[in-house]
């Protein structure tokens, strides 16, 4: 009986756990990646100037308050995110693909294996940017994410890193709908599937778009 009981505990635990680490994929991570990649980057589309001017309505907020702001909105809950989702890749059974939908199996392997890349790639930006900027005083304009982009390693970096977040959090959508019950049939399964690949589509074409314009 006892065992029973720690049984359900466990399985309570874990039944929260993953419904909070598949909310925090979308609000607030999947939320700030969005704005990140197509509003404030993507201003560099309209000039290095536009780009400096987005940066600087940014940093109109002190140091500190912008840092707290970051720290709790987005670095802890990437933080939770990214830990949990170290204990779903050990859980995954990445080498059972389902017989019955190839494709969908391939998605649940590059969903895990996405999330270990972009993890990393996302502690590398931020200690070469964010980090920089807080601790070291550099500014964040376009002449130093130039220089990044015109270094071959740190742009094939850019270039692998933003595939894998933003195939990441995409494809997250899709497995969100479906973990939260939105979406229920096949068809609307389906359908969500294709519409998180054109999403994955459109987002790392205008995340390349913006690579290309900082090598300008």
């Amino acid at each position: 009986m006892e065992d029973h009981v720690q049984q359900e505990r466990t399985e309570r635990r874990r039944f929260v756990l993953r419904r909070l680490h598949s909310l925090s994929g979308i609000v607030p991570i999947g939320a700030y990646l969005v704005f990140h990649i197509m509003l404030a980057n993507a201003s560099v589309l309209g000039g290095p100037e536009r780009f400096d001017a987005a940066v600087a309505a940014i940093a109109l907020l002190p140091p500190p308050i912008l840092l707290g702001v970051e720290v709790f909105l987005i670095y802890l809950p990437l933080l939770f995110h990214s830990l949990y989702g170290f204990v779903r890749v050990g859980e995954a059974e990445l080498s059972n693909l389902l017989r019955h939908d190839y494709l969908g199996s391939y998605l649940y392997t590059l969903q895990r294996l996405t999330g270990v890349i972009a993890f990393f790639f996302i502690g590398w930006h931020v200690y070469t940017t964010r980090f920089q900027y807080y601790f070291a005083g550099t500014e964040i304009d376009f002449d130093l994410m130039r220089g990044l982009m015109l270094d071959p390693v740190k742009f094939s970096i850019f270039l692998v890193g933003t595939a894998a977040s933003v195939f990441h959090f995409t494809n997250g959508i899709w497995t969100f709908c479906i973990t939260w019950g939105l979406t229920v049939g096949r068809r609307a399964q389906s359908t969500l599937r294709a519409a998180s690949l054109g999403a994955f589509l459109v987002m790392y074409g205008t995340a390349v778009a913006i690579l290309m314009a900082f090598r300008a």
